[in-house]
């Protein structure tokens, strides 16, 4: 499918906070649009974020495949992985976000405090991305995602003041792994023909 030194080369440029800020909302509309069947909303900010273990779990292997199989992923195989991967951060994300804002209510911080970090991070890994790394740098990313994601856990289980930041990582690499996914879908059109199927989270 995908010619990954196009999408990196289009990720690697300066990004106005603005922009990555309308992005941020274009993926948590996704990502709150991905959840089927929603069971009652969870009160507390711990249960809600390990919700987004699963999602972030699989957009880790779904960017790990597109990578790896490079350009013997081509038509039907690599929408599915472009798919995957730009459903799964956006639920991820939206996840992510919610326990974000129900840290704050509990400890008297807006999630509006923390968007600007989130996207001034996320600015900087995207202007970092580089394809001849190793591992590439949005297989590293979803990595990591998960790994601050784990920490965040931690971190809202010990009730720390470090939560916050914590969730700020987790979640500026979930917007530049879905800002990488957008690019991957705008490059190939008439492969994608512009079709969101739903798929699991």
């Amino acid at each position: 499918m995908n010619d990954l030194d196009e999408i990196y080369k289009r990720l690697a440029r300066d990004w106005a906070s603005e922009e990555l800020a309308t992005l941020y909302a274009s993926a948590r509309e996704h990502g709150a649009r991905a959840i089927k069947n929603p069971r009652p909303a969870l009160a507390r900010a711990l249960p809600m974020l390990a919700t987004a273990l699963p999602p972030a779990a699989t957009l880790d292997v779904a960017v790990y495949v597109l990578h790896m199989l490079r350009a013997s992923a081509q038509g039907d195989l690599a929408r599915r992985l472009v798919d995957a991967a730009e459903h799964n951060a956006a639920a991820a994300l939206h996840r992510c976000q919610r326990a974000l804002e129900l840290d704050g209510a509990t400890h008297g911080y807006t999630t509006a405090e923390w968007l600007p970090v989130v996207c001034d991070r996320a600015a900087q890994l995207l202007k970092s991305a580089r394809l001849d790394e190793e591992p590439p740098t949005m297989v590293r990313e979803s990595q990591d995602a998960i790994s601050w994601l784990s920490r965040a856990l931690i971190e809202l289980d010990e009730d720390s003041a470090e939560t916050a930041n914590a969730l700020s990582e987790v979640l500026a690499r979930l917007l530049a792994v879905w800002v990488f996914a957008e690019a991957a879908r705008d490059l190939e059109p008439s492969v994608l023909n512009g079709q969101r199927p739903t798929l699991p989270i």
